[in-house]
């Protein structure tokens, strides 16, 4: 999504949260910092939660939207493991973002979605 935006010039306000376990296997780190770089409006919010070197504090452990500006009119886009999406969906409502505006992805291991031939 992030690759679409800046491809296209995008100059929406757009906020990229990701959390994993360590920088190490952060996937496609160092492209998120270069689309959030091109895109005049973006940030990135980044949780750890086994940092591998120093890391502030207030992003080690699990994502926290708390301390984000979440716009009244956000609409969001969430992709990965159920646990994870369940934890921001949460917290995206409390916030005060409709349920409606709320889109995501599931993705992990095949889960039986094909039909016996």
């Amino acid at each position: 999504m992030l690759a679409h935006l800046a491809a296209t010039g995008s100059t929406r306000q757009v906020i990229a949260v990701h959390a994993d376990r360590s920088q190490r296997t952060h996937a496609f780190r160092d492209e998120l910092g270069l689309l959030v770089d091109k895109l005049p409006r973006a940030e990135a919010h980044i949780w750890y939660e086994r940092p591998e070197v120093a890391w502030p504090a207030g992003r080690t452990g699990l994502a926290d939207l708390s301390g984000i500006d979440i716009p009244e009119d956000t609409r969001a886009y969430l992709c990965g493991p159920v646990p994870f999406m369940r934890s921001i969906r949460s917290q995206l409502l409390d916030l005060g973002v409709p349920a409606d505006r709320i889109h995501y992805e599931l993705f992990g291991p095949d889960l039986g979605l094909a039909t016996a031939a």
